[in-house]
């Protein structure tokens, strides 16, 4: 019998203090879906003004401000995202086990210039959707998933961010900066199945992980209950937190550039039923002046 290894997400899931810990979890990962009641579905699709809001170009500026990229050498690519990996070191474009690489980290701290938009596109085009004032993510996660990227030494790691230790009540927000089709996209799976899906492991997250690892029938039926988001630039999506989706190995020929954002609705904060903690290093509490902004806007 093989020695079963930890992949994917095996080994990170959220671990629970006590029985009544995990109860109190599960109060709140089965509450009632949110965006259902907000928008009638389990997700959100919509625009925002490419003229005023041009995040491409503050992401090249970005690459070229960070020494990240020859300017001459991108020059000759037209500046063009998609072609990012043609200008770069393999160094830079290898991932590491969260799924992470030199470039994406980089993107950690980012100018005044780049963080003033991700703030403007937050106050004017997301926090108007909704019905109250949102925390937001303070931030936000930049992904460049380059074709044939070296270290992708698993099957797709399909999670939701509250097996990671999220709280149930965050909305995830997806903004593509390249045109996304086929592998180079984020594939995503409908609320229902999603939740089916824990069930069928008896909520037992870790469990779920490794079975999306090592149980080719599992794998199969998620891959079946899912699909790839085909998106412009100048598109997002917001999606409920527990809707399970996964990078997945870039056989194209186009690098994918993306950013992850989560909010919270104000109430929601005061929906807690136990504490939310990140699972990494800092382990930074879900509330705002920690994870989330100050202020709501």
């Amino acid at each position: 019998m093989n020695k079963i290894i930890n992949k994917g997400h095996m080994g990170s899931t959220i671990k629970f203090s006590s029985k009544e810990d995990k109860r109190l979890f599960f109060k709140d990962f089965y509450s009632p879906c949110k965006m259902n009641q907000l928008f009638s579905s389990w997700n959100f699709k919509g625009n925002f003004n490419l003229a005023d809001i041009k995040f491409r170009e503050a992401i090249v500026e970005e690459l070229i401000l960070k020494k990240l990229v020859d300017k001459k050498i991108f020059y000759k690519e037209d500046y063009k995202l998609e072609k990012l990996h043609l200008c770069l070191n393999s160094d830079k474009k290898s991932l590491d086990e969260s799924e992470q690489n030199k470039i994406s980290i980089s993107f950690y701290e980012t100018s005044k210039i780049l963080n003033n938009l991700y703030v403007e596109f937050i106050k004017n085009t997301i926090s108007p959707i909704f019905d109250e004032k949102i925390f937001y993510q303070k931030v936000p996660t930049f992904r460049f998933h380059f074709p044939n990227q070296k270290g992708y030494n698993w099957n797709d790691r399909y999670h939701t961010d509250t097996m990671l230790g999220h709280p149930p009540y965050e909305h995830n927000i997806w903004v593509p900066f390249t045109k996304t089709f086929g592998n180079n996209s984020m594939r995503i799976t409908p609320y229902d199945e999603s939740i089916n899906c824990i069930k069928s492991c008896n909520d037992d997250f870790e469990r779920f992980a490794e079975r999306t690892q090592y149980d080719k029938n599992f794998m199969g039926n998620l891959r079946k209950n899912s699909y790839s988001l085909e998106m412009n630039y100048g598109e997002y999506i917001i999606f409920d937190s527990r809707c399970l989706h996964c990078t997945q190995y870039n056989d194209t020929k186009d690098t994918r550039i993306s950013m992850d954002i989560r909010i919270i609705r104000e109430s929601e904060i005061e929906s807690y039923s136990r504490q939310y903690i990140t699972t990494g290093r800092k382990k930074m509490p879900f509330l705002p002046g920690h994870y989330f902004s100050n202020i709501a806007v």
